[in-house]
Order: C-alpha cells, then sequence, then structure tokens
C-alpha cells in the first residue's frame, strides 16, 4: 500500500514528499521496513521534447522526440512535450496543433503536454511568464544575475568591431560594475533593460551520455548572456533550465547543436543551487554527400514522407540508421520492439549521413508485412489508402463502368500491391499513382487508340480475335501466357514484337514496359476483357463518325 501513496504524494505535493524522503533516508528502522525505494521515486526518468512552433516538424526533431520516447518507454519513466514559444516573433498560428498531430501520427503521444496535460503544466513557456519573473528574481538576489543597459547601437558596434579584428563577438561584461544606485535610478528612468547572467570559467567536464567526458570553457568565446528580455520574455537558455528543472526533468537528450550551450546551462544549475539533469547530445544529420541540413529542404520536413505515402514505422526505423541505439539494424521494428531493445550506449556519437535507400527498403517492408498479413482489417486498410489515392489522382478519368469497379476493389488492389513489391517496383504507396503506373487503373486515351488504329488498318479484326481469345483462356498464370501469346502471335502471322507492343499498347497505352503476360496477369482476366471492351467501342464509334461524314468525333463519342 506504501508505495502507491508515496507516488500520489510526489505528484500532488513534491515539497511534502521531499521532506518525507528526507525523513526516511535519516531513520534506520524506515529504511529496513519500507516497501518501495526512495531513490528509485526520486530518479524516475523524465525526459521532454520541447519545439519551437515554427513551421514543419523536421526529421531531426522527430528523431529526438523519438528517442526521448524510447529512452523513457525503457525506463518506464514519462515523455514530457513542452513548447518553447518565447521568441514570439517566430511563432506560426496553428504550429502547436499540428507538431502535436505529426507526433500523434507517429505514435509518440506524450504522457504530459499542453493536451493530455499533467502536475508541471503549464507546457507552453508563453504561459508561463510569472514563473520565470519569479525565478529571475532569485538570481538578482544572489548576485548571479545583473541588469544590463546596454544600446543594440552600442551592441552593434562591438560585433562590427570583432569582426573587423576577426575577433569572437561577445558582449564585454560592462555592466556588471554598474553600482546598485546607478541600477535604480536607470530603472526609475525608464532606461530599457535586459538581465544577463554572470558567467565564470567552465573548465571542468561533464559525463555526455552519448559522446563522454566533454568540456567547453564557454566564457573563451561568449560575454555574460542573456536571461530575460526587456520585453520580459525569457531567453531559450533561462527558460530551457528552469522548466527542466521545475518539470524534474532528469535526462535531456538533444541535438548536438546544443553541445556549446551545455556549459552555460549547468552554471545557470549552479547559480541556482539545483542538480543538473543528465545530458545527452544526439548525433548531427548530415545529407547523402556529407552537406549539412537544412530546414530549407522540403524533403527534411516529416510532412514531405507522409505525402510520399510513407508509414510512420518506416520513417522511425529509417531515423534509427542515422542515430544507432540497437544492436542491429532491421526495417520492420514496431515502436514496441524499438524501445524494449533501445540501448542508449548503442547511440552513435558521430554525424550521420541520410541513406534515401534505407527509407525506400524500411517502406517496402512495411508494405510487404501488410499486404501478407493475417488480419484482414490490416489488409483492407492497405487496400483502402491506395484506394484513396487512386480515386484522388484518377476520379476524372474512372468512369463509373464496371472497369471502375474492378480497379478499385480490394482484391484487384491487392494483387497489384504484391506484383508491384517484385523486383522492388514500389517503395511508398505514391507510387501507385505515377504517371509509369497510370496503366493499372486507367484504360488509354481515346486518342492513342485513334492513333494506333491509323497505323494498323487490321486492328479491330486483331483485337476482335483476341478477345475471344482471351474469354477462353481459364489459366491466367505469367508462365502459361507467356507461352500461348507467341502461338496467338504466329496464329496473327505476326512477330511476336510486334503482336505483343499492339496489345499492350491497347490495354495501357504503353509502347514500352512490363512483358504482355506479366501486364495481362497482374491485371486479369476480367479487367483485360474490359479494356479490350472500351477499345473496342472506341474505334467502332470512331468508324461511325468516319462514315457519318464528320470525321471530327470529340472524346465523348
Amino acid at each position: 500500500m506504501a508505495a502507491p501513496i508515496i507516488k500520489t504524494l510526489q505528484k500532488n505535493s513534491p515539497k511534502t514528499f521531499k521532506i518525507l524522503c528526507s525523513i526516511i533516508k535519516r531513520n534506520p528502522v524506515l529504511i529496513k521496513c519500507r516497501k518501495f525505494s526512495v531513490d528509485q521515486l526520486e530518479n524516475t526518468v523524465r525526459v521532454r521534447f520541447a519545439p519551437s512552433p515554427t513551421g514543419y516538424l523536421h526529421l531531426g526533431g522527430l528523431r529526438t522526440a523519438l528517442y526521448n520516447y524510447l529512452f523513457a518507454h525503457a525506463q518506464k519513466g514519462k515523455f514530457i512535450l513542452r513548447i518553447e514559444d518565447t521568441d514570439q516573433s517566430r511563432a506560426i498560428p496553428g504550429a502547436i496543433e499540428k507538431l502535436e498531430e505529426t507526433l500523434h501520427w507517429a505514435g509518440l503521444d506524450p504522457d504530459e503536454g499542453p493536451t493530455p496535460g499533467g502536475s508541471f503544466g503549464p507546457y507552453i513557456q508563453s504561459q508561463r511568464l510569472s514563473i520565470y519573473q519569479e525565478n529571475i528574481k532569485t538570481l538578482l538576489d544572489n548576485g548571479w544575475a545583473y541588469p544590463c543597459f546596454c544600446t543594440s547601437r552600442r551592441l552593434e558596434l562591438m560585433r562590427k568591431e570583432a569582426a573587423k579584428n576577426n575577433e569572437p563577438s561577445k558582449y564585454d561584461n560592462r555592466c556588471r560594475s554598474v553600482t546598485r544606485k546607478e541600477v535604480e535610478e536607470l530603472i526609475d528612468q525608464g532606461t530599457p533593460y535586459v538581465i544577463r547572467l554572470k558567467l565564470e570559467p567552465t573548465p571542468d567536464p561533464w559525463d555526455d551520455m552519448i559522446k563522454g567526458p566533454t568540456s567547453h570553457n564557454i566564457i573563451d568565446i561568449e560575454g555574460d548572456p542573456v536571461l530575460m528580455k526587456s520585453d520580459g520574455y525569457p531567453t531559450y537558455h533561462f527558460a530551457n533550465v528552469v522548466d527542466d528543472h521545475l518539470m524534474k526533468v532528469s535526462h535531456v537528450l538533444r541535438g548536438s547543436e546544443w553541445l556549446s550551450s551545455t556549459p552555460k546551462h549547468i552554471l545557470l544549475y549552479k547559480a541556482f543551487g539545483w542538480s543538473p539533469p543528465k545530458f545527452g547530445h544526439l548525433p548531427l544529420i548530415v545529407n547523402h554527400d556529407g552537406t549539412k541540413l537544412s530546414k530549407r529542404q522540403g524533403d527534411i520536413h516529416v510532412e514531405h514522407y507522409r505525402e510520399l505515402g510513407c508509414f510512420p514505422q518506416s520513417v522511425l526505423n529509417f531515423i534509427t540508421t542515422i542515430g544507432g541505439g540497437f544492436d542491429k539494424y532491421s526495417a520492420g521494428r514496431s515502436l514496441q520492439d524499438m524501445w524494449e531493445s533501445f540501448d542508449i550506449s548503442k547511440i552513435k556519437s558521430n554525424p550521420g549521413k541520410l541513406s534515401p535507400t534505407s527509407l525506400n527498403e524500411a517502406n517496402r517492408s512495411q508494405i510487404e508485412a501488410m499486404v501478407n498479413s493475417s488480419d484482414s482489417h490490416i489488409v483492407s486498410r492497405l487496400a483502402d489508402q491506395v484506394r484513396k489515392l487512386v480515386v484522388i489522382k484518377f476520379n476524372d478519368r474512372l468512369e463509373n463502368t464496371k472497369l471502375r469497379e474492378q480497379v478499385l476493389s480490394d482484391s484487384y488492389i491487392i494483387n497489384t500491391i504484391k506484383w508491384s513489391l517484385m523486383d522492388a517496383r514500389t517503395s511508398f504507396l505514391s507510387d501507385f499513382v505515377t504517371q509509369e503506373m497510370e496503366y493499372l487503373w486507367v484504360t488509354p486515351s481515346r486518342s492513342s487508340l485513334l492513333e494506333l488504329a491509323a497505323t494498323d488498318a487490321n486492328l479491330m479484326s486483331l483485337l476482335r480475335d483476341f478477345e475471344k481469345w482471351v474469354t477462353q483462356l481459364t489459366d491466367f498464370s505469367i508462365s502459361h501466357l507467356g507461352n500461348v501469346l507467341k502461338q496467338q502471335a504466329q496464329k496473327q502471322q505476326l512477330k511476336p514484337q510486334k503482336y505483343f507492343t499492339t496489345i499492350r499498347q491497347v490495354l495501357t497505352g504503353l509502347k514500352q514496359g512490363a512483358p504482355v503476360a506479366e501486364l495481362m496477369s497482374v491485371i486479369g482476366r476480367d479487367n483485360v476483357l474490359a479494356r479490350l471492351d472500351v477499345a473496342i467501342k472506341t474505334l467502332q464509334s470512331s468508324a461511325l463518325c468516319a462514315q457519318a461524314s464528320s470525321g471530327n468525333c470529340s472524346e465523348k463519342h
């Protein structure tokens, strides 16, 4: 009974919980009889993903969210979503909702955050301004922070001078020497000011969970940093540290671009008298050619992969090839498989290159697993996804005919998917509606059929014979069709290549492509007959137009 009560106390009354833990630790009797671990309760793993609402989530952000999610689940901890929107000039309306929707699509739903709530909210920084104001007073009172009244013009002149001398651009800490009386006078006069942290040397290394012992003496390249801006909003660094502490974040997993900021954050913890969390910096993601990724690249946004028809599981497996975290790579791992086998010590420390072939493999593997699933609901759901894409792309060419019913049926779509996986013809759902694959869903245009008829006076006769022959066929396997089609070519006294090209054009509109036997087997007997019927009726209507001496038949005839 004790453990649930203590956990409830920890959640609802942190101060009382801390006092109780202190009493238990000092009392030998309680230590012996307790049936729960104080250390375990105090050290519950809590991690956070803290994006800014400035646009679409990109691969690097999704990778950070994934690894935090995996680490939390592997350690039976909590995964928190926190929105860092202190830079209001860059915030985009609706971006928070889009971020949450993207995480939900990927299966990375947070335990705490703006929507699920939690005991440590608000989880949007712009709603926590009073918290930052309260905490900045602590640093002003203990001497770790001070008001800075330097104008933007002075700071700009300093930057230009540093650039001119090829020196690091850093603040000269001038306002450290402003007296308390001068500060009060300037504030009374309404002089704008920011609040800065008093930096001190940071030569001591910290033990990064991924990179190992790491050091960076920030004072060499940076002056006293701003903690609170003149508009009352905190900077990223200040809000980040305050929120991580108050939200009981135990481990910080983030991108390597924040590595150089870590000493500053550790110094802030020292200024407050708080214990810092453990830090781990994920490797940079670079393009396949080694160049740095840019947010302006459309193909690094998660939305791009969704539009391609990628499955969430495929994208998640893809980004683990960049960062590691597992004994071996597997293209078909589920999210649960990932967290059960996740090992933070296996995360790579060096930059990882994007490999498009890995994504192709992962998504193709997912399509194959779904289409061959023993669960009929999974198979049907896959067929429905492809069907929606086909209708969106080709609806104006899918007339309400028997042919439409055939190509949009589950059986036809599933058969098409299985065929497409041979020789890796497709990797993404969007591949099914490309120009190269449209013949699977629609018949050749009227103009292409008439163009073919103009070069072959015997086309109508050939098609009628072919239709009659197909009607009598019972074996539609590729191997059988390959043999009997050659016999049909001989019967028509045509060279096989000429015969096959004609049939392919009538059925698909393509002069070149997959072997005719394969095409016929894939689209099926009923579909072949339906296409032949369309072609014959098109040629008949054209002949009627010619007989009527109009010589100008529209596409509707």
